[in-house]
């Protein structure tokens, strides 16, 4: 009896309006994850303000997210098209790849969630990994049109939240985007399993939040969020300005920064914990890797 094909990992990377860090926090988790040699793809799903593209200095004129949700919606994307639309990101840790967001906010209704899900399916089977950067609301106030098959703006993130395995759920660890965050939650715990979420705290900082700044967000988000263990991302400006000034993930422009070492970890100890068998693309074959 032939074994069933591996089927890969989609993580969702989400949060609430007000720039918590969902995109930096997407490309590193996509970068630590390739560095520790699996295959990986990252999706630019927001339908709000895709910045996957030129975080990354890569061209964004023909985004490949929206191909290939188009080509999932007449049915004809496969592995070899979503490598044709997708780029790839040149790392010294381990490359993967790009598939870039829309650069109209007006093109949102090309990411259905029909289109998305069947999208998502089809990077199962390509890469081990996919991580997709997702817009920041939840909302379902389109369901009140009396247009029961109108596009839904939101039903892209919607769908990408419901179909993950894992979700991150980023919040900026200061006054007001702890209460945004802790709002909004509430919607994501409707959407997704709590089990799936891991709770990312980002931007933590003593100018912010007072003396013992991670002590101080813990204990916030465990009072008024029943929330514990969140994975703690100090603030690094420094490390960060040179990531987006050189369009490059922390590992190339800043390996050193506390940044990508909270990354790092959150990677290595509750997304993938344990080494993985890596599939070989001769014949779909998995190939233990030690």
């Amino acid at each position: 009896m032939a074994e069933e094909p591996s089927r890969g990992a989609v993580i969702a990377v989400w949060g609430p309006a007000g720039a918590p860090g969902r995109t930096t926090v997407a490309i590193n988790v996509a970068a630590e994850l390739a560095g520790s040699g699996a295959s990986v793809a990252l999706i630019d799903a927001d339908t709000y303000s895709g910045t996957i593209a030129p975080a990354l200095g890569l061209l964004d004129e023909a985004p490949g997210f929206a191909a290939a949700c188009r080509l999932a919606g007449t049915g004809g994307l496969s592995i070899g098209e979503l490598e044709r639309v997708g780029q790839r990101y040149r790392s010294r840790g381990g490359d993967f790849w790009v598939l870039t967001g829309i650069g109209r906010p007006s093109r949102w209704p090309e990411l259905s969630p029909d289109r998305v899900v069947a999208t998502l399916g089809e990077c199962r089977r390509w890469v081990e990994y996919t991580v997709v950067d997702t817009g920041f609301s939840l909302e379902n106030d389109e369901e009140i049109s009396s247009d029961l098959f109108a596009p839904r703006r939101n039903g892209a993130t919607v769908a990408a939240i419901r179909e993950a395995d894992t979700v991150l759920a980023v919040g900026a660890a200061d006054p007001v985007g702890l209460s945004r965050f802790l709002r909004a939650r509430v919607d994501l715990v409707e959407t997704a399993a709590a089990e799936r979420i891991v709770d990312v705290m980002n931007k933590i900082r003593a100018s912010a939040i007072g003396l013992n700044p991670a002590g101080q967000v813990a204990r916030t988000v465990a009072r008024f969020g029943g929330i514990s263990s969140p994975l703690l991302v100090p603030h690094d400006q420094a490390g960060l300005d040179a990531a987006l000034l050189g369009g490059r993930a922390l590992v190339d422009a800043a390996p050193r920064s506390p940044v990508r070492a909270a990354i790092a970890e959150l990677v290595s100890e509750r997304i993938a914990p344990h080494p993985r068998e890596r599939r070989s693309r001769l014949g779909g074959l998995l190939v233990p890797q030690g």
